[in-house]
């Protein structure tokens, strides 16, 4: 069985994260596994998919705008000759779906990796959308919160839909259940819309100046939120760290963990954060909470005293420890290789 996965881009975000493991699992599996990325403007994984061995293609136009990509898109999949064509994410999702006209021979599928996005606050998009997944055989949701959400949006049958959880390659992540060491608060997270920074820095102005903040990521809403921590004075507390390919350590240095979402299809930086032993505390949204559950600290979304309050919970020793190992034994659920798996059996299904 041969495989070519389509995503968008290698910028940083849950999807792309995700592929970087699930491809290496997937061919571990047996199967032959290709991705082809859309526009590698913004990239921040490619060196690391090359590392692990990934045979990444990539259109001549290198813009995921551009009509383009239809007519190159159906060449490499008549050319690579693949059963089965996965897409993620939405320049991908649209420009395959057209791109199947010209090559029809393969099983074409999808993952729907949120429960929200832009193109659901117009209408005029619905017409699209339902377009768009009508040209799939089989749609694959994160969460049920995220299958949900596309039938509500789309009206797409509950028959097409498969739902498979998002794994981390555990092996990367696991850490012991651990007492508390210090007052460091980290946040791994792209700075973009469904994501909510400032919640996170109006709480640590209110927790005690012992308390510290890491920032990991890069994005569109990174100015704003530096912009934020320095009207509230926290320039001497806040980190703005960037990009890193050491998340698993970061975490371990840390003391807590946060996630704090507008709006989220399953969390994996949250997932990785509990397989570390790092306690979570996040935004209780669709989603993001169906992972934590009782696992880490559930906030009200932008309600800054609530994060606050939860992460002072974390002071008692006792309640760290517990949730440290609540943490690790919840994300032994979400182990990539059954990830992997489920996607395989989907595939063999078809």
């Amino acid at each position: 069985m041969k495989i070519l996965h389509v995503i968008t881009s290698l910028e940083l975000g849950g999807a792309e994260k995700l592929l970087l493991d699930l491809i290496p699992a997937q061919k571990k599996q047996g199967i032959d596994v290709e991705l082809l990325v859309l526009d590698l403007n913004g990239e921040v994984f490619l060196d690391e998919y090359k590392k692990r061995g990934i045979k990444i293609y990539v259109p001549e136009v290198n813009n995921k705008k551009s009509y383009k990509n239809i007519f190159q898109i159906a060449r490499i999949i008549k050319e690579g000759k693949y059963d089965i064509i996965h897409t993620h994410l939405i320049h991908s999702q649209i420009w395959v779906s057209l791109a199947r006209y010209m090559a029809k021979e393969p099983i074409y599928m999808t993952t729907e990796h949120s429960t929200h996005n832009r193109r659901r606050e117009s209408s005029i998009f619905k017409i699209l959308d339902k377009f768009i997944y009508s040209a799939y055989e089989k749609i694959i949701a994160i969460s049920e919160a995220t299958a949900r959400e596309l039938i509500n949006w789309t009206g797409v049958s509950l028959k097409k839909i498969e739902i498979v959880s998002n794994g981390v390659s555990l092996r990367s992540f696991m850490g012991k259940a651990r007492e508390r060491k210090g007052n460091k608060i980290i946040m791994v997270s792209r700075f973009h819309k469904s994501k909510d920074h400032i919640t996170v820095l109006r709480a640590l102005a209110k927790l005690p100046k012992e308390y510290t903040l890491t920032f990991v990521g890069e994005g569109e809403t990174e100015e704003s939120v530096k912009r934020e921590a320095l009207m509230l004075n926290l320039g001497d507390r806040v980190q703005f760290l960037g990009y890193s390919n050491s998340v698993a350590a970061l975490l371990k240095r840390h003391d807590i963990a946060i996630q704090s979402s507008n709006f989220e299809g399953f969390g994996i930086s949250a997932l990785e954060a509990m397989a570390s032993g790092t306690p979570i505390v996040a935004t209780n949204v669709e989603g993001l909470a169906n992972v934590v559950d009782d696992a880490g600290l559930l906030f009200e979304l932008g309600n800054v005293q609530d994060l606050v309050d939860k992460i002072k919970l974390l002071e008692d020793p006792s309640f760290y420890f517990q949730k440290s190992k609540d943490g690790i034994k919840n994300s032994l659920k979400y182990s990539i290789e059954t990830t992997a798996k489920k996607y395989i059996e989907i595939y063999k299904g078809e």
